[in-house]
């Protein structure tokens, strides 16, 4: 697509994005900060235009 902007920046795996029905948060999966690579964190921040 066009347009797009990268909202993460980290060198470990981030994926699965998701929006609230509202719109108002942001869900992303992700390995940073993990003992192992099979670790994953689910990262919710709130969106701010």
């Amino acid at each position: 697509g066009t347009g797009l902007e990268r909202i993460t920046y980290n060198p470990t795996f981030d994926g699965f994005p998701m929006f609230s029905p509202d719109g108002k948060y942001f869900v992303f999966g992700s390995n940073r900060f993990n003992k192992k690579d099979t670790d994953t964190n689910i990262f919710i921040a709130e969106w701010v235009d």
